[in-house]
């Protein structure tokens, strides 16, 4: 019951990350495109699959309560709250596709070796921290948001 939830909840995140991904590539002039969860790099056509285990959904599951931490600490209202928890999701994906943009750049300059244990499980902790990071942000926008009037005195 619990791996068929986790394979739902995967593909969506993969597909996420992969397009976007593939967009920010795409913008920057890589050649590049994608199928699904497969990037196609260069003109070898080399690929670049996305799998479950590169979804980030078991971070997801850390996350929610991680993020209901961080929504409790950062947030004075409950409508506050609510939203710094929902922005998880974002962050995850977020993470996930700058993840993937540097995997693929370093797959290109540097080739198959990036896609070894080293790098793969290193890249995978960068995208750890930076998702937190993202969460973290997301919570100080919010809080900047739910500033009453007087605590923003502009002065000239």
């Amino acid at each position: 019951m619990i791996e068929s939830l986790t394979l739902a909840l995967s593909y969506p995140l993969r597909l996420m990350a992969t397009y976007g991904a593939v967009g920010i590539l795409k913008l920057c002039g890589v050649a590049v495109t994608a199928d699904r969860t497969l990037i196609t790099v260069g003109a070898d056509g080399s690929g670049i699959a996305v799998t479950d285990a590169c979804s980030g959904i078991e971070q997801l599951f850390a996350l929610v309560l991680i993020g209901a931490v961080f929504a409790w600490m950062m947030q004075r209202s409950l409508v506050f709250r609510a939203v710094h928890w929902a922005c998880i999701l974002p962050s995850l994906v977020l993470a996930n596709t700058l993840r993937l943009v540097v995997t693929v750049a370093l797959y290109l300059a540097y080739g198959d070796v990036i896609l070894g244990n080293a790098w793969h499980h290193g890249l995978g902790y960068a995208q750890s921290v930076l998702v937190l990071v993202f969460l973290w942000l997301f919570g100080k926008g919010l809080r900047l948001a739910d500033e009453p009037a007087a605590d923003k005195v502009v002065t000239a």
